[in-house]
């Protein structure tokens, strides 16, 4: 905590207890206080310095370390002894054992009345008696000021039991918040290591069939996917990145896979919107293209993949739909380590704001993404 907020939290317990005092001192309300008081006023001292100190064991100690210990047995009966020694204890030391016996038993409410009649007998026995005889109870308990000592205390104890506990479920939420942060960012920053493998062997893959049939283009693929693997690695480190490297990303990928690709492909990809106002999870389009490459795409007979993604008021839209090859049709109900892999990180990114639909049709292999964007 810096200087500043320390200052202004140290002005504000005073401006607290100031207004504590002036709102709970007799003398300041226009009221009468008993005479003692005036003669020696040290017992307010007294019990404002036992609240005060209540309040911060409370607030430091009790609290946190016998009733968030769940020790609340040991709290109420350390409440239940504070509340005796204020109400009880120290009035009944100063009254009774620290003033001097002339102002002991002398205040406005003990003030010598003179009787309006005399007994039968012309004797005074009587009221002697009645002026030494013990207090009553409630008498006693009006003498030693326990109901406006209870009230005190309760204050006290209602305001700082309050503070404290409102402030530690502030904190353990701000805890828990920060800790889910922290397991989601290590999610995904899993996920997305889980990524970098699994392009790195399909993209491997493709070079080793250009390779292996001595095509022109190898040299070129190998140089495309050193340049691809250096963006990825380089914007995935990102929570979220442009709009524009996304669709950049997308369009190496494109260039890297049509570098094996045969003519019987026919691959269309349409882009519009004003992308350069928002961000993205990066690497959200291509594990659905990689997965129509490695499932829609023939050497010996027409196929097509159709790229579509469309961004309008804030909302995205992603579309990716394939052909569906007849020898792998067995495979492509299973949506591999790519498709399963971009399901958790949407869900743990875009909670309640996206929605993934994905069909498997008998010609086809449909996907369709839409996405809230911030």
């Amino acid at each position: 905590m810096d200087k500043a907020k320390q200052t202004l939290l140290i002005l504000l317990h005073l401006a607290g207890w100031t207004l504590f005092v002036y709102l709970t001192f007799p003398h300041f309300k226009g009221v009468e206080p008993p005479l003692s008081s005036l003669r020696f006023p040290w017992l307010y001292v007294a019990c404002y310095s036992f609240l005060a100190a209540y309040f911060y064991c409370n607030v430091h100690v009790f609290v946190p370390k016998l009733l968030s210990g769940k020790k609340i047995a040991l709290f109420l009966c350390v409440t239940v002894i504070a509340y005796l020694l204020f109400c009880f204890t120290i009035p009944w030391v100063f009254r009774y054992l620290l003033i001097p016996d002339t102002l002991r038993h002398f205040g406005p409410e003990m003030l010598p009345q003179r009787p309006d009649f005399l007994p039968p007998d012309g004797s005074r026995d009587v009221i002697n008696r009645a002026s030494t005889a013990p207090p009553r109870p409630f008498s006693l308990f009006r003498r030693l000021g326990v109901y406006a000592h209870s009230y005190h205390f309760l204050v006290v104890f209602t305001v700082s039991t309050g503070l404290k506990a409102v402030s530690q479920w502030y904190v353990e939420k701000q805890r828990l918040q920060e800790l889910e942060r922290s397991m989601v960012q290590a999610e995904l920053s899993f996920l997305k290591s889980q990524i970098h493998p699994h392009f790195l062997f399909n993209s491997l893959n493709s070079i080793y069939y250009l390779a292996l049939s001595k095509d022109d283009k190898a040299p070129e693929a190998i140089l495309s996917l050193s340049d691809f693997l250096r963006f990825v690695t380089t914007e995935s480190n990102h929570s979220r990145i442009p709009m524009e490297k996304e669709i950049k990303m997308l369009e190496e990928y494109l260039r890297l896979q049509n570098l094996r690709t045969s003519e019987k492909l026919e691959l269309k990809v349409q882009v519009d919107g004003d992308f350069r106002s928002h961000t993205i999870m990066p690497l959200t389009f291509i594990p659905f293209v990689e997965n129509a490459f490695k499932y829609g795409v023939s050497a010996y007979r027409s196929c097509f993949i159709h790229i579509s993604a469309t961004l309008e008021g804030g909302r995205l839209r992603f579309a990716c739909d394939n052909s569906t090859i007849s020898k792998l049709k067995s495979s492509s109900a299973s949506t591999g380590v790519g498709l399963e892999n971009i399901r958790k990180r949407l869900e743990l990114a875009y909670a309640g704001r996206y929605s993934l639909e994905i069909k498997a049709e008998d010609m086809a292999y449909r996907v369709k993404l839409q996405i809230d964007l911030e």
